[in-house]
């Protein structure tokens, strides 16, 4: 983390009418994503892009909080407080905004307490708060968004140029290729997406989802894009990546979420394994950006060394389902 936080807190001090009562900041995450840190005193939460090379540029704060915004206001997806909004670089070096903070933790890796002793209909009310606010996004008025998007042979070009030039394995590549040259089938008019729907970027309280986070590749396109992208962290087997929670007893199967996602979206599921194999394709090439970056050491931050080793076991599992689908 290349950012010194007392002089984030300075800065803050300086600009806020509210800075006097900044006590400090300290790190929530930070590295080549975008990076977030509690300002201590207001409560409140700082956004930032990454202080070195990050993994997709550009990291474009100002959408980024126009997409928050939007969705706050115009639907019941959990959100955090939106705040100021700050594009000029002479504050903190970069542009940046401001949320309120809300209780929560966050899971991925490691099923928290308060989930493992109630696998069944604890988390059974997981899937049902997460898919509700989901439904929530893809149901909202996409006139509200923030213009920009992509459709889904451009969502696949997309992914497909950035595993091209992150030298990725061929087996990746071609799958992307097939993709493209038969992209799966739309269910309709074009929605909010959020592209990284993932449980992980919920936080929860006491069992209550309380805040839907991570947005820097929303977008306005195909809602199947976010429904095969959750489906694709079911069954990973050695490729296991951020799917804490997947194999308790009142978990929501693939057949399920599939289900409940076309109730509250009146929508009928289609092609949903090839957009399960576009979801993990994105995430391999997502990966295999961070192996590239440091095997050619442009990043020395040897989490991304662990990128590139389990990278081949994420390609053969992809390499199946695109098989199957």
């Amino acid at each position: 983390m290349a950012r010194d936080t007392e002089r984030l807190a300075a800065g803050l001090r300086s600009w806020l009418d509210r800075g006097d009562a900044i006590t400090g900041v300290r790190v929530l995450s930070a590295g080549h994503s975008n990076e977030t840190y509690f300002v201590e005193g207001l409560n409140e939460v700082l956004r930032m892009p990454p202080s070195k090379e990050g993994l997709l540029p550009p990291y474009d704060m100002v959408r980024q909080h126009e997409v928050m915004s939007a969705v706050a206001d115009h639907s019941a997806v959990p959100m955090p407080p939106m705040l100021e909004l700050c594009t000029d670089p002479d504050v903190l070096g970069d542009p940046f905004f401001l949320m309120g903070a809300v209780p929560g933790e966050a899971f991925e890796y490691a099923v928290p307490e308060w989930l493992a002793s109630d696998p069944v209909n604890g988390a059974d009310s997981v899937c049902r708060q997460w898919f509700d606010a989901l439904g929530e996004l893809h149901n909202m008025d996409p006139a509200q968004m923030p213009p920009g998007g992509r459709s889904v042979p451009g969502e696949i070009a997309y992914w497909l140029d950035v595993a091209r030039g992150s030298e990725a394995m061929p087996s990746l590549i071609a799958i992307l290729e097939d993709l493209d040259r038969n992209p799966p089938r739309t269910t309709g008019p074009a929605t909010p997406v959020h592209g990284d729907p993932k449980h992980g970027n919920c936080l929860w309280s006491d069992g209550r989802l309380t805040a839907f986070l991570d947005w820097e590749m929303a977008q306005v396109s195909e809602p199947m894009l976010d429904l095969g992208y959750v489906l694709m962290f079911h069954d990973q087997g050695e490729a296991s990546l951020a799917d804490a929670g997947f194999d308790l007893p009142g978990w929501w199967s693939c057949d399920r979420m599939v289900e409940e996602w076309e109730k509250r979206t009146r929508r009928t599921a289609v092609d949903v394994m090839r957009y399960a194999v576009l979801g993990q394709a994105k995430v391999s090439a997502i990966i295999s950006v961070g192996a590239f970056l440091f095997r050619t050491g442009r990043i020395q931050d040897p989490r991304f060394e662990g990128f590139a080793k389990v990278l081949p076991a994420y390609v053969r599992l992809l390499e199946q389902r695109a098989e199957r689908a």
